[in-house]
């Protein structure tokens, strides 16, 4: 699967919380680790967009909480840049970005799921970030029983981690399509080329010829200055 495909299939929404809110503090973040978590709200109606708009209401900033991705069965809901550090994961902060993965009721689990597993894989790829060691559970950094789905499901964790891994070995990077002319002599490949810009060229509108300039008039020098010979004054006869 290309990388293309893969940002096709999550469906990604950029939903960023507000430059200068309490709980987008705007350090710095190198990731070196992807902490999940489920968001514990099983609610029906608790999807992605609910609690993208969540992060950015006064109560998130009041208890200064944030991440960076919520995803469920159809959307992931981006609420912080990836370079940028959230509130979710104590110590992890500072190394990690977060992913909540929905629990709601009426939720397609299975859709979510495979969802979230592709995210963290694409995540890993464009990040850097290690697939055997670096996708760790909430616990990891708290020792909070989250994500809970996945730490009650038997094999729930390992499963998920499997998917990540299955996703990650399976992306590519995009490259231009080659496009390969088989069968065709050179000199024919060049009377195509010459073909289409002579039908491109026959879709102009066609322009009169524009007359030729007469030449311009030869323009005189300056005259000459003349000079006048002065007359001598005539002798008088003698009376």
């Amino acid at each position: 699967m290309q990388l293309d495909e893969a940002f096709r299939r999550l469906n990604i929404v950029q939903d960023f919380i507000p430059v200068g809110s309490s709980n987008r503090p705007g350090t710095r973040l190198t990731p070196t680790s992807i902490t999940i978590h489920n968001t514990d709200n099983t609610n029906r109606g608790a999807n992605a967009a609910a609690h993208a708009r969540y992060v950015k209401s006064q109560d998130a900033r009041d208890r200064q909480v944030s991440w960076h991705y919520t995803v469920d069965d159809n959307f992931v809901f981006q609420s912080l840049p990836t370079n940028e550090v959230g509130w979710h994961a104590g110590p992890g902060n500072r190394s990690s970005i977060g992913i909540e993965i929905c629990m709601h009721e009426g939720m397609n689990v299975p859709a979510a799921y495979d969802r979230a597993a592709l995210l963290t894989a694409v995540m890993a790829r464009q990040l850097g970030v290690s697939v055997q060691n670096g996708i760790v559970q909430h616990h990891t950094w708290t020792g909070k029983h989250c994500p809970r789905v996945l730490r009650d499901k038997p094999n729930g964790w390992t499963s998920f981690l499997q998917s990540v891994r299955t996703y990650y070995g399976a992306l590519q990077n995009v490259f231009a399509t080659e496009i390969a002319l088989e069968g065709l002599a050179l000199e024919n490949c060049c009377e195509i080329v010459s073909a289409a810009k002579v039908r491109k060229a026959g879709k102009r509108s066609k322009k009169r010829p524009r007359a030729a300039k007469k030449p311009a008039a030869r323009r005189a020098g300056p005259k000459k200055a003349q000079h006048k010979t002065k007359r001598r004054p005539r002798k008088r006869r003698a009376a």
